[in-house]
């Protein structure tokens, strides 16, 4: 007689128990292998969007706002290591939200070196307990103002030169360890950023200039095309500044090129901190400098070119003791959407209204506005192309 209506394979009579048992774990695994899916198909459709991205901070921006679905660490610092420039560039985060922090760079350059030395063993991109490196690495090789962030994981992503970023991941705010989903998902995006961040920094340092840092002169009529584009498709007014440092040739004179330099820096570093991640600063050689700003019209391209103008009043410089300061001249031109518009028109009016303000006075902001042969060539539909 069969029990419950089964029969083992050796023939035998099964256990109902057994069965029901058997039937429940399989039933436990099948949830677990649909899981197991549906985290592998979140990350695909999260890898695909990552790969997408060629800036390195929208990279960082996009993984920041997938991370929040799963976790929220205390803390996450990303210190990266540009190609070809001195220096580290770091992004620190307090619950997932970036704040002005960084961590001192010699965090980055003990696990370099460690790293480095276990490039055949190390797994690019995969997580590495913090526990473990305190273990193997010298006594106090890392201090109180790193331990008091309780670092959890550290991630080192690696290149062709070796190691070029370090990526610190505390514990989580909650107080709960990590889980398995949530390893797998580090494990998964981290190994891919690593080699969409080492294409997005060589790809800045194509369309970047070396001394500042800033866009140059081909990206920026890329960039300038597009806006006209959004104009004409979606209504976004964009607007350009062009800036001209004033005097600055008597900078090079009187105080040498090393000090031109410093101050074609300090203008630059004054201009990133300015404007906003989707506008566009570019230098196009010697002092004059340029900047297409997004979503704007003619009252905030005003506002927004005297905070530069007066931000730049407030830099202070020092040549051998001596205190030096610059002052600029501005002039600015909203993108219109009319008939030939093009980059080469809008500059002519931008760099009009940068003459008239250093033929009166220097130190102040004209924006081109509009003026009746202007209206009346829109009125007649001509091409304005050719100007």
């Amino acid at each position: 007689m069969c029990y419950n209506g089964f029969v083992s394979e050796n023939g035998q009579k099964a256990d109902g128990r057994n069965v029901r048992l058997s039937e429940a774990a399989l039933w436990f695994r099948i949830e677990d292998l649909k899981n197991e899916a549906r985290e592998l198909n979140r990350a695909i459709a999260d890898i695909s969007q990552l790969v997408s991205y060629t800036r390195v901070d929208s990279m960082i921006d996009f993984l920041i706002s997938k991370l929040d679905d799963y976790f929220v660490p205390e803390t996450l610092v990303f210190m990266i290591k540009p190609p070809r420039k001195k220096g580290l560039r770091q992004f620190y985060y307090s619950n997932l939200q970036k704040v002005d922090k960084t961590l001192d760079p010699k965090y980055f350059s003990i696990l370099e070196e460690y790293f480095d030395n276990l490039a055949n063993t190390t797994v690019n991109g995969y997580a590495v307990p913090f526990g473990n490196l305190v273990h193997e690495l010298p006594k106090d090789t890392f201090s109180d103002d790193l331990l008091k962030l309780k670092p959890a994981l550290v991630i080192p992503l690696l290149g062709i030169g070796g190691v070029y970023a370090i990526i610190y991941i505390s514990v989580k705010n909650d107080g709960s360890g990590f889980t398995a989903n949530e390893m797998f998902y580090i494990h998964r995006m981290f190994s891919v950023l690593a080699v969409t961040m080492q294409n997005g920094l060589h790809y800045e340092i194509s369309i970047t200039e070396p001394k500042t840092g800033l866009f140059t002169y081909d990206f920026f009529i890329t960039r300038m095309e597009e806006a006209i584009s959004n104009l004409r498709r979606y209504n976004r007014h964009s607007g350009m500044l062009i800036i001209d440092i004033d005097f600055f040739k008597h900078f090079n004179d009187t105080y040498g090129h090393l000090c031109g330099d410093k101050v074609l820096i300090a203008l630059a570093q004054t201009l990133k901190k300015i404007v906003r991640e989707n506008d566009c600063v570019a230098r196009f050689g010697g002092e004059e400098f340029s900047i297409l700003l997004t979503e704007c019209d003619e009252n905030s391209l005003w506002n927004i070119a005297e905070r530069i103008r007066l931000a730049v009043k407030d830099i202070v410089l020092y040549e051998n003791d001596q205190k030096l300061s610059i002052t600029i001249s501005v002039g600015g031109c909203l993108i219109h959407d009319i008939k030939g518009v093009n980059p080469n028109y809008i500059f002519k009016k931008a760099d009009t209204a940068l003459y008239y303000s250093k033929q009166h006075g220097r130190n102040r902001t004209t924006i081109y506005s509009m003026g009746f042969l202007d209206a009346a060539k829109i009125k007649n539909g001509e091409d304005l192309s050719g100007e």
